[in-house]
Parts: structure tokens; sequence; C-alpha cells
């Protein structure tokens, strides 16, 4: 009897163009940031305008990328196939555990930001928080 191939739940992302078009391509996660490629990804940001606060989040110290800092208030990657709808009210619940129905949420902008890390790397390797 043989051992069954490994599982690989590593979450995929739609590769994209320099523009932002989706290339018909998905790739693991580490493949994409390892080999630079344009990828999506959304940013929630939750704003009191009765108060004018905006709601920041620490991010958790076993992080791969700048563990223990402030951010907004929540944010992902999307996943292949996924919109950035679906990834936002996602996030919203995984991260702060908030339920929104799709009418609360607002399309702000949308950007392409070419951006280098070599100082900070990131890892594919990286534990994930527990």
């Amino acid at each position: 009897m043989s051992d069954p191939e490994p599982v690989n739940d590593e979450e995929h992302f739609d590769v994209l163009t320099k523009t932002g078009q989706k290339t018909g391509l998905s790739k693991p996660r580490g493949d994409v940031h390892r080999d630079g490629d344009y990828h999506r990804a959304v940013h929630v940001w939750i704003f009191a305008e009765s108060t004018q606060e905006l709601l920041l989040q620490r991010r958790a110290d076993c992080k791969d990328s700048w563990p223990g800092l402030w951010d907004i208030s929540s944010a992902g990657h999307i996943s292949a196939g996924d919109s950035s709808l679906i990834t936002a009210r996602r996030e919203l619940q995984e991260e702060l555990g908030v339920i929104l129905p799709k009418d609360a949420f607002e399309l702000l902008f949308v950007f392409l930001q070419e951006w280098l890390v070599d100082q900070n790397p990131l890892s594919s390797d990286a534990t994930k928080c527990s």
C-alpha cells in the first residue's frame, strides 16, 4: 500500500497583469509572493462618522510581516475566483468577529501598487497564529 500524497491546502491567488487584469492563472500564495506576481488584496476601514474615529487593530506577534504593529481595521488577500466583497466580509468576520450585510460595504477606490519587500521578506513558511 502506497503512502497518500500530501495535501496542499495553501491558499491560491489569481495572477494579474501589470494593469490588474486576470491572466487566467492561479498559483499558491507562497509562489505568488516568491515570484513577485501581481495579485489582489482588500482593506476594510471601519470609520465611525459620529465620533470621527477609525478602528485599528494590532497585528499578532506571530505574523510574518510587521508583527505586533498597528494596522487597518481588517485586510486580506483575495483567493482565486473570489470577489473583493466576498473577501472583505470573510476577513472582517475572521479577524474581528463582525458580520455585516453586503450593503454595509462601500467601495472607495482601487489602486495598483508595486511593492518590493527586500528589507522585510515575506515568508510562505511562516507559522500560522493559533
